[in-house]
């Protein structure tokens, strides 16, 4: 290969590594965020608990705000938070599996991360060619 071609494929595999890298962020920001959500059902889950089951209780469902008791809101707040902590399970698990396909594909790249002002590419001095491509 000659060296423009060398140098579009390591940009190719730089930006396939960079995509990589972008999804694995926005799973993490979805996990982050039903942390939160999981959060607050607890919370709320806590609070009707202690309180009498006949006791006036309001909910939103899909944006109206439902009048009900806190014996029949709590049953569907405790299933909501065990499909959160289900989701949440599977988003860890396909996060987990991201970043064991990232270093399989850093590894078989031989791409290595380095901070910036590094040298971007290390070069063999017997060949002048490089090897290695740094990110």
């Amino acid at each position: 290969l000659g060296m423009a071609e060398q140098q579009q494929a390591a940009q190719a595999l730089v930006a396939q590594l960079q995509a990589m890298k972008e999804e694995g962020n926005a799973i993490a920001q979805k996990i982050s965020e039903l942390d939160q959500e999981r959060h607050e059902h607890s919370l709320v889950i806590e609070t009707l608990q202690k309180l009498d089951t006949g006791r006036k209780c309001y909910r939103m469902i899909g944006g109206v705000l439902t009048e009900r008791t806190c014996g029949e809101v709590l049953p569907a707040v405790k299933e909501n938070m065990g499909k959160l902590e289900q989701v949440c399970s599977d988003l860890y698990q396909r996060l987990q599996d991201k970043e064991k396909e990232m270093q399989e594909f850093q590894s078989k790249h031989n791409i290595r991360l380095t901070r910036p002002g590094q040298q971007q590419q290390k070069t063999d001095s017997s060949t002048g060619k490089s090897d290695e491509y740094r990110v």
